[in-house]
């Protein structure tokens, strides 16, 4: 882990989990949050090294008419093709990982900042920034269809998209508490409040 003023908070999960219900919460309640997703999409906008980068890999058909990156032609071949995802994760690994350093560093006068990424356990460098590590887990029935209902794919693609990715087992693993949103969001935030307790009595 690294040395910092502010308690950093790992969050994390299966595609289609949850997460994005946790994160909403946690800004309501005024705890800065950097999104994984968000930072994605920043470093492959038009003009980036990355979106160049991946045009360089993958090609030129990958862009859209107006420039922007073609995410679903992307995703349909890098979920599908493992070598294909390991060529993409090696130009964004980096680049994410600058912004994610950036962001925690701008923010160290905050007592507590969460990083909400889906890969955080699957990179040693991502698991290095944070202190503590939420572990948002669903069934994979309840993946795959707010995965389908979301992205309005077909099952193959969404199972393909979930197996491309650690499964809740392995990132249990690494967890220091384990978010259950298999019930209601009622019940997913008391889980959310407790921790956020027991985080707020180590930093006081």
């Amino acid at each position: 882990m690294t040395a910092h003023t502010a308690a950093i908070i790992g969050l994390t999960g299966g595609i289609a989990c949850g997460k994005s219900v946790i994160s909403a919460y946690l800004q309501e309640k005024g705890i800065p949050v950097i999104d994984g997703d968000v930072v994605a999409r920043q470093i492959v906008e038009p003009g980036t090294k990355g979106l160049a980068q991946i045009v360089e890999v993958f090609g030129a058909e990958y862009l859209q008419p107006d420039g922007t990156l073609n995410r679903a032609l992307l995703g349909s071949t890098v979920f599908a093709d493992t070598d294909a995802l390991h060529k993409l994760n090696a130009i964004t690994k980096p680049l994410l990982l600058e912004s994610f350093k950036s962001q925690i560093n701008a923010l160290q006068h905050h007592p507590v900042i969460v990083l909400d990424a889906a890969l955080l356990l699957e990179d040693e460098a991502y698991y290095a920034l944070v202190d503590t590590v939420w572990v948002v887990i669903a069934s994979p029935e309840q993946q795959l269809a707010r995965l389908m209902k979301r992205n309005g794919c077909s099952a193959e693609e969404a199972q393909n998209r979930i197996h491309a990715q650690m499964s809740n087992e392995e990132r249990m693993v690494y967890a220091d508490a384990v978010i259950d949103n298999n019930g209601t969001v009622a019940e997913t935030i008391a889980q959310v409040e407790q921790l956020l307790y027991n985080i707020s009595v180590r930093v006081q």
